[in-house]
């Protein structure tokens, strides 16, 4: 209606076009705006919807009459005579004081809605240099300032009123819904007391069900749905105390399973996973109301309440059977045996953690000797057992109580006998007893300390070496177990050695079992070609007896190949012939070769026909500490 007002009531024939089109504009936004207002109140008013879009729609609407508005006082500002420019400010400054109330809803809205409107005009005015213009610009802008600060108060007590009112309502409507409440909560247990007893009992039935059912899921591993380690050994303490307490014994197996590795590495996890679900459900057959469960990798337990031995030892070589049947997993046709230990509460131990252990160890004992059987813990074992952990426990010390020594066994030259080298050989003095190798050794790489002897041995070896003023022109040759060579730390170690010794690299050889090359082949080719170019010697120990020893030969580079010692003693049936097919073929890589386990003459004779180039063995020496090399020397030499 202002519009209408300013167009026609005040008739300018030059402006008159414009102002229709102007107003034609304003028409077409405020009927936006009426059919806008006419969908809300018909098809949104009662219902849950989108305010957002409305809102923005509500905010062009009103922004956009703002904008028109400016336009005007703009556009017609230089054509309008005082009576005109008057009633457009006055107009103008309606429209801005009726907003304040109108958009208090929103206050930015309300705020831009309120400049657009004054805001040009009354700067054109105040720039105009008309002095009644001027009054009139001031009187604006001031006005503008004015209705700006009013719209900001308004909007703000708009916000608080409505988020009071609704903050009422919700409480008023809280407090009926919590009278509703009390009162319906107050007749029922008024009127059927039996009723809420009987439910509560009924509800903390559920809620224990529930606890139950959590605590299972918690306490099952989550790929084979057995028992995990902290559930079985709960499940375990309670069985025995139920068993001890009647009287009965209980049997542990401790079951783990054979090749399961190659199956990862050939195969992948996803069949190696598909593996262990199937055998978790054999072993879950055999067992009742969860007494199985997975102690972790591929190792299993299942216990077996009121057992004898005699039952225990059937139900293994069941399973056993069961577990060894053919497997059909993603379209590969696989096979799997496990290795039982057995162990019996309370027969040999009072405690659930012993037992795994004693059960463990039973397998683990079955395990070395490569027996199909299931196996009962005995007493034998548990002496065992205590003697490899009180020799664990000394290991730990050895090297700080100085119970480590060097032997050397020397090598010679098989035409002159003069010493070539000395092979170093590690003893242990634990407790005024003589430990062999083959026992302490496989306890060192167990536990990791392999890596600390192994450095001490090389550095040994080395400095010793280097003070040989009897065999200055002699080397040591040290063994290297493959958990030593595939250290990160290996060339390290050996610099070290090489450093601090002051030794020759030319004079340390290193011989490495060629059994270690089935795996790890590039890993092993990367430390020889690290330890060659350090101008160490390296040596095949015990060649003939492991892997693909010719294949080795392509693709490693070594400097001497040692005949294992079978086929010297078994020359006479067929180890001649691998004698001679093993210095051709060091011949043919430029190898030098070196027989081991020579006791007689007539080995020693026979070998050096053949062609070997260095000789070792008890005919020589038997290995003996560093301070007794010199004579031994010396009585070569006479």
């Amino acid at each position: 209606m202002a519009a209408v007002f300013l167009v026609f009531a005040l008739d300018t024939p030059n402006t008159h076009s414009l102002k229709l089109t102007w107003l034609s504009v304003v028409a077409l936004i405020t009927a936006f705006r009426f059919f806008d207002w006419l969908y809300w109140l018909i098809k949104l008013r009662r219902t849950k919807y989108q305010a957002l879009g409305a809102r923005n729609r509500v905010v062009l609407g009103v922004i956009s009459l703002s904008l028109m508005w400016c336009i005007y006082s703009v556009v017609f500002y230089e054509s309008m005579d005082l009576t005109e420019l008057a009633l457009t400010f006055a107009m103008l400054c309606t429209l801005s004081s009726g907003a304040n109330s109108a958009l208090s809803g929103h206050k930015k809205t309300a705020i831009l809605y309120t400049v657009l409107l004054l805001t040009p005009a009354s700067c054109m005015a105040l720039f105009s240099g008309v002095t009644v213009h001027v009054f009139i610009g001031c009187l604006g802008i001031l006005y503008n300032i004015s209705i700006t600060f009013s719209a900001a108060r308004a909007a703000d007590l708009t916000e608080e009123t409505v988020k009071l009112r609704n903050e009422n309502t919700h409480m008023l409507e809280k407090m009926h819904q919590e009278i509703a409440e009390n009162d319906a909560v107050h007749d029922e247990l008024s009127q059927a007391y039996s009723q809420v007893i009987a439910t509560k009992e009924s509800l903390e039935k559920e809620v224990e069900r529930r606890t139950d059912e959590i605590r299972m899921l918690s306490s099952l591993d989550p790929l084979t749905q057995l028992y995990n380690r902290e559930a079985f050994i709960h499940q375990l303490s309670v069985t025995a105390t139920k068993s001890i307490k009647s009287g009965h014994s209980v049997a542990l197996l401790f079951i783990d399973l054979n090749g399961f590795k190659k199956i990862n590495d050939t195969l992948g996890h996803k069949v190696g996973d598909a593996v262990l679900v199937e055998i978790a459900g054999r072993i879950g057959a055999f067992a009742n109301d969860y007494q199985a469960g997975r102690w972790g990798g591929d190792e299993f337990l299942m216990l077996l309440p009121y057992a004898d031995h005699e039952t225990a030892i059937s139900v293994a070589n069941a399973l056993l059977a069961r577990i060894s049947q053919p497997l059909d997993v993603m379209s590969n046709q696989l096979c799997v045996s496990a290795t039982i230990g057995i162990a019996m509460l309370p027969e040999h131990t009072s405690s659930e953690t012993e037992l795994v252990q004693l059960a463990d160890f039973a397998m683990f004992e079955q395990k070395k000797l490569h027996l199909s059987e299931p196996r009962m813990f005995t007493q034998d074992l548990f002496e065992n057992l205590k003697q490899i952990e009180n020799l664990r426990n000394g290991l730990q010390e050895a090297i700080s109580r100085k119970q480590l020594y060097l032997c050397y066994q020397p090598i010679v030259k098989c035409k002159t006998k003069e010493p070539w080298s000395f092979e170093a050989l590690l003893r242990w003095n634990f407790n005024d007893n003589l430990v062999g190798p083959d026992t302490f050794i496989p306890l060192a790489e167990q536990t990791g300390l392999i890596h600390e002897i192994g450095a001490w041995v090389l550095n040994r070896a080395c400095i010793d070496a280097s003070q040989w003023q009897h065999s200055p022109n002699a080397s040591v040759s040290v063994n290297v177990s493959i958990t030593q060579l595939l250290d990160s730390d290996f060339i390290w170690i050996l610099d070290k050695a090489l450093k601090t010794s002051k030794l020759q690299p030319e004079r340390l050889h290193l011989e490495i079992t060629e059994s270690m090359f089935a795996d790890n082949k590039e890993k092993v080719k990367a430390k020889i070609n690290a330890i060659k170019d350090r101008n160490v010697q390296v040596s095949i120990d015990d060649f003939g007896t492991g892997y693909s020893s010719l294949s080795q030969l392509q693709t490693l580079n070594f400097d001497t190949i040692k005949i294992d010692r079978s086929f010297v003693l078994n020359m006479h049936q067929g180890g001649e012939a691998i004698i001679k097919a093993t210095l051709f073929i060091a011949k043919q890589f430029g190898c030098k070769t070196v027989a081991e386990g020579i006791e007689t003459e007539q080995e020693a004779l026979k070998l050096s026909e053949m062609g070997v180039d260095y000789l070792q063995g008890f005919l020589f020496s038997k290995p003996i500490i560093n301070d007794k090399l010199r004579r031994w020397v010396e009585n070569i030499e006479t």
